[in-house]
């Protein structure tokens, strides 16, 4: 209990303060805890951020299963049903994303960037790869390779992510929005390749959604 609380109460102050203007014994003093409090559960306020991010894709995988679960369409439906749950460019999550970006998107955090891409393919790809079985036995997908498509489709999504985060932390000013756009569309065409959906049937984001939330994100964290 008192882990989850540490963490609840050091995310909102990273959103408020900054990652680096928030220190532990801040976050110490937030909680009235001891520092041996604090360490028994954290080691240093780098393994508590890798704690939030691990909590964040837990808890969106859970929501993903749970909206595939109760998808009744197509299983193109079901792969968009997951991704709008799952997918961490939404208006829901632009804090986490702004603190991510500043933080894991440093020349010298590439470590802590790999521990989260690995976090997320170990709880995904599993979901992915039985929505992707469902669309070739039901001859919705037409991919030749289901086995691996899955693992692709995620590769592709880590990539997206650290594009946009490139444009985001660009010295070009606000987000180019022709760009943004133009990454979505190709990611968006390279799924349905991949997977051999029929055109249109992957959505991913929503087109404004996706220019409002890099524009929350850059304004609010980047600027």
């Amino acid at each position: 209990m008192r882990r989850a609380k540490i963490l609840s109460v050091a995310e909102e102050m990273f959103y408020q303060n900054g990652y680096e203007n928030t220190t532990v014994n801040s976050i110490i003093a937030a909680l009235e805890l001891s520092k041996g409090g604090f360490y028994h559960h954290f080691e240093s306020k780098e393994t508590l951020l890798e704690a939030i991010c691990d909590r964040k894709a837990e808890e969106s995988y859970l929501a993903a299963c749970e909206a595939v679960r109760l998808c009744p369409g197509a299983w193109a439906d079901k792969f968009n049903a997951m991704f709008d749950q799952y997918g961490m460019w939404r208006s829901g999550n632009a804090d986490f994303m702004g603190l991510l970006i500043r933080v894991a998107y440093r020349e010298d955090n590439l470590i802590m960037r790999d521990k989260l891409k690995k976090k997320s393919m170990n709880l995904m790809l599993p979901l992915v790869d039985e929505i992707v079985r469902g669309g070739v036995a039901a001859k919705e997908f037409l991919t030749p390779y289901p086995e691996g498509t899955g693992t692709l489709v995620l590769q592709l999504g880590s990539s997206f992510s650290d594009a946009i985060a490139g444009l985001l932390l660009g010295p070009a000013g606000a987000p180019d929005t022709a760009k943004i756009l133009e990454y979505l569309e190709l990611y968006r065409y390279a799924v349905e390749q991949v997977l051999g959906a029929p055109y249109g049937s992957i959505v991913l984001y929503q087109m404004r959604q996706m220019v409002d939330v890099c524009t929350m994100i850059y304004e609010k964290h980047m600027r």
